[in-house]
């Protein structure tokens, strides 16, 4: 696999020679506009769902479809995302993206026509393989046609226009929801996905490994460690998110222990049998990839539990679906608007130290205010949250992903990366199960003994949500106690090759 350049745009080049000034095709601004399109249908796509996930719920009459319907595309994109680089070097960005793209349209379709709890589901998780192959093939696609000198301000659109699908999902799922119903969400995207499909079918350049036969390409790709993994999150998840007030079932008692199992395996098929594992655990051994890794990992668990509950609280207050996504929208601005402006304070100063404190910080705060919120609580509060939210969690992968850079030699910054994503992904999957686990257990309990189902009318309703955002803060602040473990580099000093004196 040809090295992909994963040099953040924030940092100066200190091994790459500066690209001659060239023009840029046409052609590659159509594909690229078309990959961005699909990205950003990706990320509307996870915001949707979070605004719309009470109503589906409702509809099936299962409050564990609350948590299926993010884990599902969760898993679905843990088992894309760390594939996709070497399997778009074997079958060509183009091909890979257009294949992307048409699972993610079919998935959605499927949800918007799905009549079962197990087809929703199911489509949930394709729609994730779709939308996870979209968002990291995109990013491959732009460095291989874009000069590295530019290549900063074209990802930094390319973020703009992914946090912009972020904040509009939210709004337009409500809105549709309100007057056409929740399954024209999903049928809508399908059409508009299927353009981006066409343009990046028509002007993406298929760029792949040329004198390498596919065997031996393929041999490279961890097939073994990617079933593994997302075979263990899937029997976590049946484990912990099955109907039913008692844990101790007979599926409970068989899923978990296997999962436990499959997730050994998984790390013994990465550290003594994978040629290019989704995660080499040899990273590590240093303190700063570990540090990053578990802070992404946490503070991803308690971000989309956050996500997922935040809505439950406010359409418990009354507000419809539409009202919910306008309201909402804090959470995506403050991570466009921290993710840029950390950005562009390292860039110019070159330090990113207190930010390994004050990110994790405030989304600490954000699931300390949700812990204690109530019915009475002023309107402009969760607001506040919402935006310490987005912030903190913007602006903290910004940082974290400089600091994982600054901690590896160059030659591994792309398996430092996959690892990265893998525990931001898992940590996401898992977070928002536990935290459903215990939010439906509650809701169980309290019905059993009222004798009658507790709805978002009844108190025992909003102490549920308080279990599942009291959960999240102890996610939050063990993410807050793994920063602190991050090292503090400077721009310099990685020019200089200095090694962690810790």
């Amino acid at each position: 696999m040809p090295e992909i350049n994963l040099q953040s745009p924030l940092l100066p080049s200190y091994e790459e020679p500066e690209e001659p000034e060239k023009s840029i095709k046409p052609a590659i601004i159509v594909a690229i506009a078309s990959t961005w399109v699909a990205t950003s249908l990706a990320a509307a796509d996870s915001t949707i769902t979070s605004t719309l996930s009470a109503t589906i719920a409702h509809e099936f009459n299962s409050l564990a479809l609350v948590s299926w319907l993010g884990t599902g595309y969760l898993i679905g994109l843990t088992a894309t995302q760390p594939l996709s680089g070497k399997l778009s070097d074997i079958f060509g960005r183009r091909v890979s993206f257009c294949f992307a793209t048409s699972m993610f349209t079919i998935g959605n379709l499927t949800c918007g026509f799905s009549h079962s709890q197990v087809t929703l589901i199911a489509a949930r998780i394709l729609t994730g393989i779709g939308g996870g192959g979209c968002i990291s093939i995109s990013t491959f696609i732009c460095s291989d046609n874009i000069p590295l000198n530019r290549r900063g301000l074209w990802q930094g659109i390319g973020a703009l226009v992914y946090t912009s699908g972020m904040g509009l999902g939210a709004v337009i799922g409500g809105l549709v929801n309100d007057h056409l119903g929740w399954r024209w969400a999903f049928i809508g995207i399908a059409p508009i996905s299927l353009i981006a499909t066409l343009g990046a079918a028509t002007f993406v350049p298929s760029h792949h490994e040329k004198g390498k036969k596919l065997g031996e390409m393929s041999s490279r790709v961890d097939f073994a460690g990617s079933v593994t993994l997302v075979s263990s999150l899937v029997l976590l998840m049946l484990g912990l998110n099955h109907e039913g007030p008692r844990i101790e079932t007979p599926l409970f008692l068989t899923a978990i222990p296997l999962g436990l199992v499959l997730l050994v395996a998984f790390l013994y098929i990465e550290y003594k049998w994978a040629k290019e594992p989704i995660i080499p655990l040899s990273l590590f051994r240093r303190r700063t990839v570990v540090a990053t890794c578990l802070t992404a990992w946490f503070m991803s668990m308690a971000f989309f539990a956050l996500s997922f509950y935040v809505p439950l609280y406010l359409q418990m207050l009354g507000y419809s679906t539409s009202e919910t996504g306008l309201r909402l929208l804090p959470d995506s601005i403050g991570a466009g608007v921290g993710s840029f402006i950390v950005g562009l304070i390292i860039r110019i100063t070159g330090k990113y130290g207190v930010f390994r404190y004050i990110m994790p910080l405030l989304l600490v705060i954000a699931a300390l205010g949700f812990a204690l919120i109530s019915t009475r609580t002023y309107w402009i509060l969760p607001e506040i949250y919402l935006l310490c939210k987005g912030f903190g969690m913007g602006g903290a992968l910004t940082m974290l992903i400089l600091a994982l850079l600054h901690a590896v030699p160059h030659e591994k910054h792309a398996t430092a990366t996959s690892a990265y994503y893998a525990f931001r992904s898992t940590g996401s999957t898992l977070g928002l199960s536990v935290v459903s686990a215990i939010f439906n257990r509650q809701i169980q309990h309290a019905s059993m003994g009222k004798g009658a189902t507790c709805t978002e009318e009844d108190a025992c309703y909003l102490d549920a949500l308080h279990d599942a955002f009291r959960l999240a803060l102890g996610f939050a602040c063990v993410g807050f106690i793994s920063a602190l473990f991050v090292g503090n580099y400077t721009t310099k000093a990685h020019e200089e090759n200095s090694e962690e004196s810790h």
